[in-house]
């Protein structure tokens, strides 16, 4: 008897007693630790950075970490002329970079610090216990590497960010609806591929959803203080203060901050006051890195708000590519046009855009809900406008990338709050339906979370059932491009296609491929970039095109003979050249055979 008691009061327990908790906590861990699991230790999951401006910006954290500041070993030919056109003279030696954000850099560069310290006491003791030793790793890309260490280091660091912001977001939702909705929202974040997919492409969005996700909590317990008549002034503060935060991790998501100065501008009285103090101190955060472009450059927006001339001058390669990014004949039809198009595009694909989550795109029914709390109800305007904002701000400076991770791409950061909101009403919605079986509850509640994680779990049967190519072909191959660091001097310069790759694996100053043959020639011949011009790196970021639109008539038509290995490089100062790796893609031209091995 004494036996089936216990046993009773065990099931009694993990069903209705305090193990539940804890229960669902372990499963949730679990769940949590074998996806990172396969993402990063499987060789059907990670397979390094995949985005050319999360590379940037992982370059510039080395850069930083290895005490050289704010530069970048990618050069492009835009900021040669603005440097030129503002200051007389190119800073080549260690080129500060004008076009990034600085936050994630900096944060990378702490952890990539800290990751080295920890790296070199372990290889001590693995001096001494030989196991410790398959902990370490090397500092540098090897070439017969297929995942560089700090692709790992910089991915996991996301990875991070967003689980932090999954924990805030949780707390937000049980502010405004309850614990069990909270909860539920925030396992549909977990099961959404499109944050894990962020994570592990080197761009700093889930930094970004972090600080949003911190801003949008203080932003609530703002409104819930003024509905019980309490100053929000403290709230208000934080949350400028984090908007700051967030505009240093991505200059665009000034926009959405816009969003909220004209909620808060209505939404607390005196009117306008707390939003005057907010814009106050944001610009008391984010004012000391627009005086360091400033010093720097000559102007305090730096090189990145000319991607805003994107599809008016051309793609945003051909801005940055060229000696002279001219803003004469701007009208404002064009600009309108512009705008138009880019908008039509995001509502386009919206659904992509917000993770293909049925319950984020129900948040913009529940506009049209009347919701019993006043702070629920007054808080989803404040994330409507903030969204409409951040869809001017995209629609002015352009989502200049075709593939699933774009780096102006702010919609990522509202799914969250969205599918708060959109689960709610659904919830509300099912309710009035006065179904009051427990079985029929769970099993709708089952298809809304089977529903909002078909994309994940796709992608989870693909990389359980086996492995993928290890490399992120194309056009990535990590351990080839390295191969180019040991074929030249620091001193010596790579023009690519991919020149943010090249600095990347490869840890050499890489200028991105200049519009016109003469503009290489011009530099290459004045030594403008402190180092000559020893190699012309072609891949198929060029290579995979249109033959005739694209690349005989479209952005590289002055490179065409080269990249169809139809030309005569007699005249030319790359004079020689070899194919390189998966069916010869890839071809290095350069000014002599540099891949021989050599007795001297």
């Amino acid at each position: 008897m004494a036996t089936e008691t216990k046993i009773q009061q065990l099931v009694h327990k993990l069903e209705e007693g305090g193990w539940v908790k804890r229960v669902k906590f372990a499963v949730i861990v679990s769940a949590i630790l074998f996806n990172i699991n396969l993402w990063f230790f499987r060789d059907s999951g990670f397979r390094g950075l995949s985005h050319e401006k999360g590379m940037e910006q992982a370059q510039i954290a080395r850069e930083i970490a290895r005490g050289n500041g704010f530069t970048t070993k990618m050069i492009r030919p835009a900021a040669l002329w603005l440097f030129e056109k503002n200051l007389g003279t190119f800073p080549s030696d260690k080129q500060p970079d004008i076009y990034h954000a600085p936050l994630n850099p900096y944060l990378n560069a702490g952890v990539i610090i800290a990751a080295d310290a920890l790296n070199d006491m372990l290889k001590t003791a693995g001096q001494k216990r030989e196991w410790i030793s398959w902990l370490t790793y090397d500092r540098t890309m090897g070439v017969k590497t297929f995942v560089y260490a700090y692709d790992r280091i910089i991915a996991g660091v996301q990875v991070l960010f967003f689980l932090l912001a999954v924990l805030i977001n949780y707390y937000t939702a049980r502010r405004l609806f309850d614990d069990r909705l909270a909860a539920l929202a925030a396992c549909m974040m977990l099961v959404c591929e499109r944050f894990w997919e962020y994570a592990m492409c080197g761009l700093p969005q889930m930094l970004m959803l972090f600080l949003f996700s911190a801003a949008a909590h203080t932003l609530v317990r703002a409104v819930e203080a003024k509905y019980l008549r309490k100053s929000p002034l403290a709230w208000l503060a934080a949350t400028a203060a984090l908007f700051g935060l967030l505009a240093l991790t991505h200059g665009l998501t000034i926009w959405m901050f816009a969003g909220a100065l004209i909620f808060c501008a209505f939404a607390f009285r005196p009117l306008g006051r707390d939003a005057a103090i907010m814009a106050v101190i944001f610009m008391a955060v984010y004012s000391p890195w627009m005086v360091r472009n400033y010093l720097v450059c000559g102007t305090p927006v730096g090189l990145g708000w000319y991607s805003g001339l994107h599809q008016i001058r051309g793609t945003e390669a051909e801005l940055m590519r060229a000696r002279d990014v001219s803003l004469s004949g701007l009208s404002p039809l064009t600009f309108r046009n512009k705008v138009q198009s880019q908008t039509v595009e995001q509502m386009r694909g919206l659904m992509d855009m917000l993770g293909v989550s049925v319950m984020a795109a129900a948040f913009f029914v529940t506009l049209l809900h009347l919701f019993k709390r006043p702070e629920t109800a007054i808080f989803r305007w404040a994330i409507f406008l903030m969204w409409l904002c951040a869809v001017l701000g995209m629609s002015v400076f352009g989502i200049t990338e075709t593939g699933a991770m774009r780096a102006n791409d702010l919609h990522v950061l509202f799914i969250p709050l969205m599918i708060c909101y959109g689960l709610a009403f659904i919830l509300v919605m099912w309710t009035r339906l006065e179904i009051h079986v427990r079985f029929a509850r769970l099993g709708f509640l089952s298809l809304l979370f089977f529903i909002s994680s078909l994309p994940f779990i796709e992608g989870t049967l693909q990389m359980v059932a086996g492995p993928r190519m290890m490399i992120q072909w194309p056009p990535y191959v990590a351990p080839y491009i390295a191969i180019l660091g040991t074929w030249t001097t620091e001193k010596e310069v790579i023009t690519s296609d991919m020149p943010w790759a090249v600095a990347w694996y490869a840890e050499r100053k890489s200028l991105w491929l200049p519009e016109t043959i003469q503009d290489f020639i011009d530099l290459n011949d004045y030594k403008q970039l402190n180092g000559a011009i020893v190699g012309l790196y072609l891949t198929p970021v060029s290579g995979y095109k249109g033959f005739i639109n694209e690349i005989v008539k479209g952005e590289y038509k002055e490179w065409a003979p080269f990249i169809t290995r139809n030309v005569t490089t007699r005249e030319f100062p790359l004079k020689v050249s070899t194919y390189m790796h998966v069916e010869q893609e890839c071809i290095f031209y350069s000014d002599r055979d540099r891949w021989t091995p050599r007795e001297d």
